[in-house]
């Protein structure tokens, strides 16, 4: 068992899942520690440890780790909020380390549902194979400075997804966003509002991006990467509505104080029969940097970053970094890579807030990855547009013919 020890006050004490689920919505990774107890459950991996704050209101909040190895730790996840990585690191036996980091709470509008839901709770969370070879103090605190909150608005390839028990980096969804932490120090807090599905239109109709304006401060920093759902949809192509939406959200975010960065959308791992690559998004990507110029803000080319990865390795090489028998969306790997260089650019981007932390090398996925896993199709999905876009990236065939009949104006 993990030794718990309060510091002062305010302390994170064990989440215990209760009979039959977490109490009220927490069963909602979204407003809960990111870990979905009604997935299917994986036969391998490790079993996260969770602690978890009293009721606490919206606001930003600083949580300060005490860290104890009671014998020798090869591999140690840290995550905090809904399964926002950390760090990666290791332990030797009777090393001791602590950490602070700062977490943002606010609204949140879980996927399958419509209504704003409260996060109302700070999570921290660790995963190891030998959980009671730590021991773990934490508690928090109202930031002694002043914080700057990193809001990221997109789609799947952004979002914090919720993972399966128990934990594995290669059979888990990760996205980029979700990782960004890991590799950024300084004092900010990312919030993430991006979710699985959505379009530079369906951002702002349900509701999404409204929590954004109510909660962004002047000196924030936003963040918008769409594109792989907008390209399915005849009136968001590139030289359509797909522009508009995003000069929209920068004035609005502009007139707020705040300061809009575009990004171009995070490439596929989609090749032609012919070994050529498929660049499915190259036109929303343009139209990133032609929006980013003529708005005269700064944005960053993870699409570029992304596809001279996956062609320099192959397509072969590059199925690692992503999820079984997926295309689009990476695991934890390929959001610790992605993650990795949107932290470098962001932090050349606000010097005087931000800062680059070193990639950690040696996390890169082992050959064979998929076939080593021997995942398929565990996730049940719902029947909004949303759920079936998503379903589309793991279909290469459908997810050209749909791209080619937005293209066309066929796809009803």
């Amino acid at each position: 068992m993990c030794e718990i020890e309060n510091m002062v006050e305010n302390p994170l004490r064990l989440f215990i899942r209760e009979t039959g689920g977490y109490p009220g919505s927490l069963v909602i990774p979204e407003v809960s520690n990111g870990f979905d107890v009604t997935l299917p459950s994986l036969p391998f991996g490790m079993v996260p440890v969770s602690f978890w704050s009293d009721r606490v209101p919206a606001g930003i909040y600083e949580v300060r780790i005490r860290l104890k190895a009671l014998e020798d730790i090869e591999r140690l996840y840290l995550f905090t909020g809904r399964k926002q990585l950390r760090e990666i690191l290791s332990m030797k036996c009777g090393e001791s380390l602590e950490r602070v980091y700062y977490l943002s709470l606010a609204d949140i509008i879980p996927r399958f549902h419509e209504e704003i839901y409260p996060a109302e709770h700070l999570f921290f969370t660790f995963c190891t194979r030998h959980p009671g070879a730590l021991q773990v103090e934490a508690r928090w605190q109202a930031p002694e400075r002043p914080v700057t909150r990193i809001f990221l608005c997109g789609d799947s390839t952004v979002t914090d997804h919720a993972s399966e028990l128990p934990y594995h980096p290669g059979a888990c969804y990760g996205a980029w966003g979700q990782d960004l932490s890991a590799f950024l120090s300084g004092d900010f807090a990312v919030e993430n509002q991006a979710h699985c599905g959505l379009t530079t239109e369906t951002f702002r109709r349900e509701g999404h991006f409204a929590i954004v304006k109510k909660e962004i401060r002047e000196g924030d920093i936003c963040l918008f990467q769409f594109g792989h759902n907008d390209q399915k949809l005849p009136h968001l192509l590139a030289d359509r509505e797909y522009p508009v939406n995003l000069e929209r959200f920068v004035r609005e975010i502009r007139q707020k104080g705040a300061y809009p960065v575009l990004v171009t959308p995070l490439g596929r791992n989609v090749w032609n029969r012919d070994k050529s690559y498929a660049d499915l998004l190259a036109d929303h990507a343009g139209a990133v940097a032609h929006v980013a110029e003529s708005e005269g803000i700064p944005w960053i080319d993870l699409h570029g970053y992304s596809v001279n990865f996956i062609c320099k390795n192959g397509m072969e090489r590059c199925r690692g970094y992503f999820h079984p028998e997926d295309y689009t969306h990476t695991n934890e790997y390929g959001a610790c890579l992605f993650g990795a260089y949107m932290a470098k650019e962001l932090a050349r981007l606000f010097p005087g807030i931000l800062t680059a932390k070193r990639e950690m090398a040696d996390f890169v996925p082992p050959d064979g990855l998929w076939e080593q896993l021997g995942l398929t199709g565990r996730r049940t999905s719902g029947e909004g547009q949303g759920e079936q876009f998503d379903n589309m990236e793991k279909s290469t065939a459908q997810l050209l013919r749909v791209i080619e009949e937005a293209k066309t104006g066929q796809y009803d």
